[in-house]
């Protein structure tokens, strides 16, 4: 089937103003971008703006987040009454106010809502690891504006069963369709044959400094990297901030924020995705598939994915586990699987998304 959709009326996608940031962002500019595509230029963008200290606690607790204000209500009731779409696409459940502001208004249009997680779990999680009355009221937040994507979506996407599954248990609405994790293609062969950044072998994690990385690196540093064969190197804006604690047990090397990823990925011996929290799909895996590097990580970091052992990816439950998998990659060549690049490209790619969107959007 073509990917393309053909209609006589555009579809209105809803989303947050982006950055270049982190994964949440990547796959938002690249949802942006294929939905442009499958629908052949009938796709109207209305961005909200990131105006955080214009709504006051109440409202935050009501929903006005990410750039949710009474003017940005106002101008997407306005939009919606003047061009009326075919369908309107809400990038991501924390958006939920938007979804009731526009089922309660009487316009006959199905909103979809794509979910980047289950934003009620991932923010328990962060409140978990930081507690203090803000990441408690982001939580309260969070949930009540999931909870109304949840009533007034008639289609709900989402990256995976786990968090589908999760979503029905809270709010009793099951999710209808799954758009698994998808990045753009940033292999470069030709890198491989530049020298290398570090000058041993190792072992790579690459994330940045929020709280299921730095939960899992730290379990990571005190239990497998001061004992491993191998030197691991950390990759990720903000991790510097935490070296200290990070470096203080061995075997460990904090780097922090580098420009470019490709270069580490293309001469690490092997990834470490050591994830033991969290929520959705983890963008260092598609890395990973996508430069065609062996990984080894917890069954979180893995969640989502297709993969098999026998591929290159190693599911490790103990630190036992990822000492083991890494005394095997420690004496071998760094090098490129290209049975874990043939996963990226038929599942995690642009071209694996395009498919899954255009049968969305033509069942629709």
């Amino acid at each position: 089937m073509k990917t393309e959709v053909k209609s006589t009326r555009h579809v209105l996608f809803i989303s947050p103003e982006l950055s270049e940031r982190g994964g949440r962002e990547q796959l938002s500019h690249l949802l942006t971008k294929n939905l442009e595509r499958v629908l052949a230029g009938k796709l109207e963008v209305f961005r909200l703006s990131n105006c955080r200290g214009t709504t006051n606690v109440l409202e935050r607790l009501l929903g006005r987040i990410d750039g949710i204000t009474v003017q940005s209500e106002a101008e997407l009731l306005n939009r919606v009454s003047q061009s009326y779409p075919c369908c309107i696409f809400i990038e991501g459940s924390n958006l939920g106010r938007l979804a009731r502001l526009l089922g309660k208004s009487g316009f006959e249009i199905p909103i979809v809502t794509f979910y980047h997680n289950v934003e009620a779990r991932f923010f328990f999680d962060a409140m978990r690891a930081s507690p203090s009355i803000h990441t408690f009221g982001v939580l309260i937040a969070n949930f009540i504006a999931e909870r109304w994507a949840a009533k007034y979506s008639q289609r709900r996407i989402f990256l995976n069963n786990r968090d589908a599954h999760m979503h029905e248990m809270l709010y009793r609405h099951a999710g209808t369709d799954l758009l698994p994790m998808a990045l753009r293609d940033e292999y470069n062969p030709a890198i491989t044959l530049a020298n290398s950044s570090w000058d041993k072998p190792y072992a790579l994690f690459v994330g940045g400094s929020f709280y299921a990385n730095v939960e899992g690196i730290a379990w990571y540093a005190e239990n497998v990297a001061s004992c491993a064969p191998i030197e691991t190197i950390v990759v990720g804006r903000g991790m510097e901030k935490h070296r200290t604690r990070l470096q203080k047990w061995g075997g460990l090397n904090v780097v922090g924020e580098v420009d470019d990823l490709a270069p580490w990925y293309a001469h690490a011996q092997i990834i470490v995705a050591p994830i033991l929290s969290g929520s959705g799909m983890k963008t260092k895996t598609a890395e990973a598939l996508m430069h065609g590097k062996p990984i080894a990580g917890t069954p979180e970091a893995f969640e989502g994915y297709d993969i098999l052992p026998q591929d290159g990816a190693m599911v490790c439950k103990t630190p036992a586990d990822f000492l083991r998998v890494l005394a095997e990659y420690a004496s071998l060549e760094s090098g490129f699987n290209s049975a874990l690049r043939n996963l990226y490209t038929h599942h995690y790619s642009e071209h694996s998304m395009r498919e899954k969107l255009g049968k969305i959007l033509y069942s629709i």
